[in-house]
């Protein structure tokens, strides 16, 4: 590879990751088919973006550790310079802070993150040092994606830096696409939707179609879920035919994470096209990044940081390929493997054992036959003049939150009510694990936390069904629901004291399971999300 023409990849493709997530970032997370009929009517270059400032993060770590890195390299500069507490990036801080490492850092108390958008998204610094090498393309993208994601995530940032990294010496999309699909496991969801993506395509079927074929294979309430957005992305650069703007535009009306998707395409076609080709939409926005992470790299212009990592790339320990006619002289780096250490049993075991686990102790159940009359429409079931329940009754319980079925303004409860004991490891408490009846119920849970003084938290809460929390016996959250558990269905500030605060929960069951979690924020002026777990209690 001639050095300029790798020098003008790259700039397409830092290009076309700025203007993608310029033009996404207005829309991210609208879930229906936008109507946009150019995507230069909301673009805001003016924003930092997390798909690019970790990106920036990994830059500095290359230029200051050099090439032979591992998982835990990247997590201690992370956790040094980078603040973002958001979904999946807030479990792995949670995690690592706790000491537990990569790859565990991204599975544990991470069900629901653990497949998102976030790792995907940065794949092209390690597309760009792997040019025209996607077997080291994707070792990299390994370490950094098992920071904080698991399964899916990780094969979809390995497949966008294998796509990428061959890019640099093909611009076949389809090519490249069936390339990338090497690096990940053909049983895997990821690769089953790209697969029908490509089928679509080749048939003839609009983009729209295949957008609602995505959605009913892999449709996911989170926006940042990263299959059906990587759906997205394969709609978008298959029926963009090598056009930014029109993959853009695509990528865009999909919706959803939009600001990913956007990026991610446009930096594929970037990296196909080279800058230089990109015609008329190379000047659509300005030469300059914004970085919003404790990172300086000496410059905030697009043609600059490309430079940089195109140097970067000159001496990365890629022996597959030649880059001639550099304008410098650099050596190579020595031969390097990153080391990509796969998850078992044995190690997650071993990670968990490391966590403190907070003690809930539970009581009942407690719970009513369901009572209603019978419908005097209808014969008696059991015969003219019995007195009998409605057989509806007969094989239904009921319970009710606002209920109380022991004195709550004292939350004592008697030693026959005690179910069991729960040692919870991650935030979600396993009540089910101790209460075995079935059917509609009420229970309560109690632990103590301790603070080292006064101070507002967040309370964030996860749950399927109604629920109440009291702190030292104050009630704090009430909420009589029933919805899809999601880690962050509720929250609220509270105040701990200085010393032992008693929290006792008051969970019901009126479907077939019980999930609830419950996790506390730092409170700094800012809103949750913006806020840092707390690990000590």
């Amino acid at each position: 590879i001639d050095y300029n023409r790798l020098l003008d990849k790259i700039y397409g493709c830092w290009y076309g990751k700025c203007l993608g997530g310029a033009a996404g970032a207005p829309y991210e997370g609208i879930k229906k088919l936008l109507d946009v009929e150019d995507f230069r009517e909301m673009l805001n270059p003016d924003l930092p973006n997390d798909d690019l400032d970790i990106q920036l993060l990994w830059i500095d770590v290359l230029k200051n550790n050099g090439f032979e890195l591992n998982s835990k390299i990247l997590a201690d500069a992370w956790l040094e310079k980078c603040w973002y507490p958001f979904s999946e990036y807030g479990y792995f801080m949670k995690n690592y802070e706790r000491g537990i490492d990569p790859p565990y850092s991204g599975i544990i108390n991470n069900s629901f993150f653990k497949e998102g958008m976030g790792c995907a998204i940065r794949s092209e610094i390690w597309a760009v040092i792997g040019a025209g090498n996607p077997d080291l393309a994707v070792r990299y993208a390994y370490l950094d994606a098992t920071l904080d994601h698991s399964d899916n995530a990780v094969y979809a940032e390995q497949f966008l830096a294998a796509a990428e990294a061959y890019a640099f010496i093909c611009d076949d999309v389809e090519e490249i696409i069936n390339k990338a699909m090497e690096y990940i496991p053909s049983n895997s969801k990821l690769a089953s939707i790209i697969k029908m993506v490509e089928k679509l395509w080749k048939s003839g079927e609009t983009w729209q179609s295949a957008r609602k074929k995505v959605l009913n294979c892999c449709g996911h309430p989170d926006f940042t879920n990263v299959v059906q957005n990587m759906g997205f992305i394969i709609i978008s650069i298959l029926y963009g035919a090598g056009d930014m703007s029109k993959t853009i535009e695509i990528s865009l009306k999909c919706g959803y994470d939009t600001d990913c998707t956007c990026a991610s395409s446009a930096a594929i076609i970037g990296v196909i096209k080279g800058f230089s080709n990109l015609g008329e939409v190379n000047k659509i926005i300005n030469d300059r990044f914004v970085c919003g992470i404790d990172v300086e790299l000496g410059t905030d212009s697009i043609f600059e940081l490309s430079k940089l990592t195109a140097y970067l790339s000159v001496i990365a320990p890629n022996y597959s390929i030649d880059i001639i006619n550099t304008p410098f002289n650099a050596k190579k780096s020595r031969r390097f493997l990153p080391n990509m250490v796969l998850p078992t049993q044995e190690g997650l075991n071993r990670e968990m054992a490391k966590i403190k686990p907070v003690k809930w102790n539970v009581y009942g159940p407690y719970f009513e036959q369901l009572d209603l009359p019978m419908s005097p429409k209808y014969p008696s079931p059991h015969g003219e003049g019995s007195v009998l329940p409605d057989i509806v009754c007969m094989v239904n319980n009921q319970v009710f939150l606002e209920k109380e079925y022991i004195d709550e303004s004292k939350m004592e409860f008697e030693k026959d009510d005690f179910a069991g004991c729960i040692h919870a490891y991650e935030d979600i408490v396993p009540i089910e694990d101790v209460i075995k009846t079935e059917g509609q119920l009420c229970c309560y849970a109690e632990a103590a936390f301790f603070s080292d003084e006064d101070k507002m938290i967040w309370i964030i809460i996860g749950n399927n069904d109604g629920f109440c929390v009291y702190v030292n016996n104050e009630k704090v959250i009430y909420r009589d629901e029933i919805r899809l558990w999601t880690p962050y269905n509720n929250f609220e500030l509270v105040k701990l004291k200085k010393g032992e605060n008693r929290i006792v929960l008051k969970l019901l069951r009126r479907t077939e399971k019980l999930v609830f979690s419950i996790g506390l924020r730092s409170y700094n002026g800012n809103h949750w999300h913006r806020s840092k777990w707390l690990t000590k209690y």
